[in-house]
C-alpha cells in the first residue's frame, strides 16, 4: 500500500459504532447468558433452562431466520421472537413482554461494558464543523441509540442520520444503508467516506455504493496511513480513530 493523501472533496462522513467508535465489552452471547442467570436466580421454581441450552436453543433458531432472509420484522423484534421460541421449546411460559424487558436489559449491559476508542469526541467535533456525519450500523437502532447517548455523541448524529438495517437482508455489505445515508446527506458517493473496521461490512460494502471508506485495523504494525485502489475506489488504512484528523482538510 502508497502513503495515503488527503481526503479531499468529501462533504459527508459516514461511521460503523461498534469496534470504530466504541470497543466493545462484552459480545451478545456473554450478555445473554448472563442476563438469562439473572432472571432465573430470582424464581422459585427448582428446574429452569440452564443458559447453555437457553442459549443452542437461541441460535439455533436465530441462524435459520437469518438464513431465510424472509422476514421483515425490525431486528430487535426478530431477536424477541427467537427468544420466545426456544423458551416455549424448553417448556418455559414466556410473554411479548418478558421477551422484550430481556433483550432491553441484555442490551444495557452490553453497552454499559463498552469503552469510547480513544480521541472519539476530539475527532467527531473537528470533522462535525465542516462534514455531515452519519451512522450506518448493522447493530439494532435501539442498542445505537442507546450508545450514543450514553457516550454523549448523540449531537453529532440526529436520528435522522442514523441507519440501521429494518430486515436482515438490509444489513452491511449490501449497499441499502448506504444508498439510505447518501440520499439523506445530499451526498453522491464521491462526495462521502466510510468509516468501520470491518473489511466485509463497512469497506466492501462502502465500495460496492461507490464510496471511498477508510479501514480501521487496530492489528496493523505500521502507523503510517496507507492507501490502495478497491474497484477504483479507495480504501485507507488507519492503525486507529484520531488518524482521521490527519485525512481531512
Amino acid at each position: 500500500m502508497k502513503e495515503a493523501a488527503r481526503m479531499n472533496g468529501k462533504i459527508a462522513v459516514c461511521f460503523d459504532v461498534n469496534q470504530t467508535l466504541v470497543q466493545q465489552g462484552l459480545s451478545f452471547e456473554q450478555s445473554f447468558r448472563g442476563v438469562w442467570q439473572d432472571y432465573t436466580a430470582r424464581w422459585l421454581q427448582e428446574q429452569t433452562p440452564s443458559e447453555e441450552a437457553l442459549w443452542a436453543e437461541y441460535i439455533v433458531r436465530w441462524q435459520q431466520r437469518k438464513k431465510a432472509r424472509t422476514t421483515f420484522k425490525q431486528l430487535d423484534e426478530l431477536q424477541q421472537q427467537c427468544l420466545r421460541e426456544a423458551l416455549l421449546q424448553l417448556g418455559v411460559p414466556v410473554s411479548a413482554g418478558l421477551a422484550r424487558s430481556f433483550m432491553e436489559e441484555l442490551r444495557r449491559q452490553q453497552v454499559g461494558a463498552k469503552t469510547l476508542m480513544p480521541r472519539t469526541p476530539e475527532v467527531l467535533e473537528k470533522l462535525s464543523q465542516s462534514h455531515r456525519l452519519a451512522i450506518i450500523s448493522n447493530s439494532p437502532r435501539s442498542e445505537v441509540l442507546l450508545m450514543l447517548r450514553r457516550f454523549s455523541l448523540a449531537r453529532y448524529f440526529p436520528e435522522e442520520r442514523i441507519f440501521t438495517a429494518a430486515r436482515p437482508a438490509e444489513k452491511k455489505p449490501a449497499p441499502a444503508l448506504f444508498r439510505q445515508a447518501l440520499q439523506a446527506l445530499g451526498a453522491s458517493p464521491r462526495q462521502a467516506v466510510m468509516v468501520g473496521n470491518s473489511w466485509k461490512h463497512d469497506v466492501c460494502g462502502a465500495v460496492k455504493a461507490g464510496m471511498d471508506a477508510v479501514w480501521l485495523n487496530a492489528g496493523v504494525q505500521s502507523r503510517t496511513i496507507a492507501e490502495q485502489r478497491l474497484s477504483k475506489r479507495r480504501v485507507v488504512l488507519i492503525r486507529e480513530l484520531g488518524q482521521l484528523s490527519e485525512l481531512f482538510p
